[in-house]
């Protein structure tokens, strides 16, 4: 598989990271963050402008038709700004199961609308039981009315389902064993949520659905092929959330190297302390051993062999997880108390690296799933992770 970037490829990089340099800048994300929403609608609009909204919905749709190398290009930069617009949960995962369905003039106006920004969609999976997003065993029922059907249950972690126009829920279906996914107003009679803040600043939601009446075109995923669709799409989210953690450890060793290089102790710069380069040294293979693991997942998601993709992309969510999670706290620990306030940016990157951690599978799901031991995965990387 080739990762030279091409032209195009160049471009969006270099837009997204001029964008997190001069229009959302720490300053600008901690303002964001007294938003009841979590989030920033202008920025939102700038981004469906900027046709990042737009670049994995088909251009059948009003995309741009973009690749899976395409999203990750683009989110290693956005990560680096710890941008919590939610353009992963919309435009990456929510778009890929409407882009599953086999009704085309829904699939067609969602995603059209979603390319421009018009629509926020959220992915209303999880119940309190769930262990993630993965767990497709789902009690919230859908009974079929005269006029189409009819939904009752609950519904966990929400993310972004404070913003959201619309719900995409997962039920199962009246006198089947099958999973649908059904497309829901969030204003729809017989709806209620709690919302409620994340670690990162983020919003999240419970669902409560007492006799949601909704039309037969509602139903965008039956006959089996829910639980497949929804796999391939929180597969490619997980990779996007890759990307982005990749983002943020670069950004961490960035202010770190420069705090090092200016904060003097015993009359010397701390960065010229011999102990101190080494775990500087150590954060900087971690990244580069997730960057690798990342191209390795990227070129399972092209192969036709569905174990290999799983196993695959599981192992970076396991890698990455814990190459984040070390970045972010060695940065912490080597600003001393500064990386420890709220003014800062590198506790931040730390609480995205909590969040990155919990969605998707945590840790310990994604190491089961890989069927890979834990030695196998300490080592570092072969030259199998770089083919």
């Amino acid at each position: 598989m080739n990762f030279s970037l091409t032209d195009e490829q160049r471009m969006l990089v270099d837009s997204a990271e001029r964008y997190g340099r001069d229009k959302y800048s720490f300053e600008e994300r901690r303002h964001i963050g007294g938003n009841p929403e979590g989030f920033s609608r202008q920025h939102w609009n700038q981004f469906a402008e900027m046709g990042w909204l737009a670049l994995a919905i088909p251009e059948s749709c009003g995309g741009l038709g973009g690749s899976a190398t395409d999203v990750v290009m683009l989110m290693e930069p956005l990560g680096s700004a710890l941008v919590v617009e939610p353009l992963v949960d919309t435009a990456i995962l929510a778009a890929s199961l409407i882009g599953a369905s086999t009704a085309p003039t829904q699939r067609e106006q969602l995603l059209g609308q979603i390319a421009s920004g018009e629509l926020i969609v959220a992915l209303a999976h999880q119940e309190q039981n769930s262990r993630n997003e993965y767990d497709f065993q789902v009690r919230t029922s859908a009974t079929r009315t005269t006029d189409g059907w009819s939904l009752s249950g609950q519904k966990h972690r929400v993310f972004h389902g404070a913003a959201a126009n619309m719900l995409l829920v997962s039920a199962q279906l009246e006198g089947s064993t099958d999973l649908g996914l059904f497309i829901v107003d969030s204003h729809s009679a017989g709806l209620s949520s709690e919302h409620y803040e994340l670690i990162d600043g983020s919003r999240g939601a419970d669902i409560r659905l007492n006799d949601v009446q909704l039309p037969a075109t509602a139903l965008l995923l039956n006959d089996g092929l829910t639980e497949e669709a929804l796999e391939q799409a929180l597969d490619l989210a997980i990779l996007a959330g890759c990307s982005a953690a990749i983002g943020s450890m670069e950004a961490v060793m960035a202010m770190t190297a420069d705090y090092l290089k200016t904060r003097v102790q015993y009359g010397k710069p701390l960065a010229q302390f011999q102990a101190l380069q080494h775990r500087m040294a150590e954060m900087f293979v971690e990244t580069d051993q997730s960057r690798a693991i990342l191209h390795s997942a990227l070129a399972a998601l092209e192969s036709t062999d569905a174990e290999r993709r799983r196993v695959a992309i599981s192992a970076a969510k396991y890698q990455i997880a814990k190459a984040v999670y070390f970045v972010a706290s060695q940065g912490i620990q080597l600003h001393g108390g500064i990386g420890t306030t709220e003014e800062y940016a590198v506790g931040h990157h730390y609480k995205s690296a909590v969040m990155f951690e919990q969605r998707f599978g945590d840790s310990g799901f994604h190491l089961d799933r890989s069927s890979l031991g834990l030695d196998q995965l300490d080592q570092p990387l072969k030259g199998a992770l770089y083919a």
